[in-house]
């Protein structure tokens, strides 16, 4: 961000509109990307997506104004969220049920990587080749992703008679999931019960390197960590939701939040790292019961929509995400107390959730 601000002579709260006009791209264009997947199949739609994705790349490596990198950025969004949305939506074409949430843990797991990783990868080009080649790296994987896809994905879109659904037909199901009680819950529960993370990303800076004097270096440590807690609780998940059944595991995740939560509000005026930290890793850690769970409970309402139901949760949860970063970071940082508050309340309203779920008629 500080090389881009410098390339073009623009101030830094500008160039950091590069991160928030993707995230707003990526949010919007899943309600398009996911319907299209239900008509047109997944693997076009993911083709497609990711040719946006890599001609937006190449677009944003050359660019030669901070407006054209902007603009490149919203295409990079825009093309981006298929290899969002087409994997979840495969995963409930090709299983069914516990399997299905197994197989979406797994998935979880693997695009938990990309937080982790992707920081270092663009770190260490960035210092040995310059920004601009980070671009390029994006669009080189834009590539191999589409050569992979031709090579080991099968088209899995559902058929009626072995013909695509109509239009018509497909928004009248859509439309139906929002008088469906078990998907209202079950999107409840994935959208506050997975967005408290990003009010960590909002004031975690605040709480521990401004407050507590923790190192930036020891801040990124802290985010490794609790990704790892994720990845952990999705492969824990993927083993309980066998024993105990999906619902069952979901509750588990929904108490264990709201428990950790807690935590936070207990130890709020506690000048430790730990006190802050130890929360948030139990946090994340039964985040990963409940990212894979609702998401598959929620897909497989009517699996014959199973992108147009992934692609509403993806936006959900980016865009409540997004309004939970604004308005913590608006708030006071000398205490975890609003952090804590905030995940409290999120528990609650997911647990409100797993209470539609429980009464919905199957």
């Amino acid at each position: 961000m500080p090389d881009i601000s410098v390339t073009f002579g623009t101030p830094y709260s500008t160039a950091q509109l590069i991160i928030s006009a993707f995230l707003l791209s990526f949010a919007l264009s899943q309600l398009v990307v996911g319907p299209l997947s239900d008509r047109f199949g997944r693997k076009p739609v993911l083709y497609f997506g990711l040719a946006i994705y890599g001609l937006a790349s190449i677009g944003a490596a050359f660019a030669n104004s901070i407006e054209l990198l902007i603009l490149a950025r919203v295409l990079q969004g825009a093309g981006g969220c298929a290899a969002l949305v087409t994997p979840r939506a495969v995963v409930q074409d090709t299983h069914k049920g516990l399997e299905a949430a197994r197989v979406m843990a797994f998935v979880a797991m693997l695009q938990s990587v990309a937080p982790a990783v992707g920081p270092i990868i663009g770190g260490t080009i960035d210092t040995f080749l310059g920004w601009r080649w980070i671009f390029g790296f994006l669009a080189i994987t834009a590539g191999l992703m589409a050569l992979c896809a031709h090579i080991w994905l099968d088209e899995t879109r559902p058929t009626t008679g072995g013909t695509p659904d109509s239009w018509g037909t497909i928004f009248m199901r859509y439309a139906r999931l929002f008088q469906s009680r078990l998907y209202i819950g079950y999107t409840l529960a994935f959208t506050f019960g997975t967005t408290g993370f990003f009010g960590f990303l909002a004031v975690g800076p605040a709480l521990l390197i401004g407050e507590r004097g923790l190192a930036p270096f020891g801040f990124s440590l802290v985010l490794m960590i609790v990704a790892t807690q994720f990845v952990t609780g999705a492969y824990t998940s993927s083993h309980l939701v066998k024993r105990i059944g999906l619902d069952n595991t979901l509750w588990a995740g929904t108490v264990g939040i709201t428990i950790a939560s807690a935590c936070l509000l207990v130890f709020r005026d506690d000048t430790s790292i730990v006190a802050v930290v130890a929360p948030v890793v139990g946090f994340a850690f039964f985040n990963g019961f409940i990212f894979p769970n609702a998401l598959a409970g929620a897909t497989s309402v009517d699996p014959r929509i199973a992108g147009s139901a992934a692609s509403f949760l993806g936006f959900a949860q980016l865009g409540t995400g997004a309004i939970i970063a604004f308005v913590l970071s608006n708030l006071a940082t000398d205490s975890a107390a609003p952090l804590g508050l905030f995940l409290v309340g999120l528990g609650l309203l997911a647990g409100l959730g797993m209470v539609l779920v429980h009464t919905a008629e199957r």
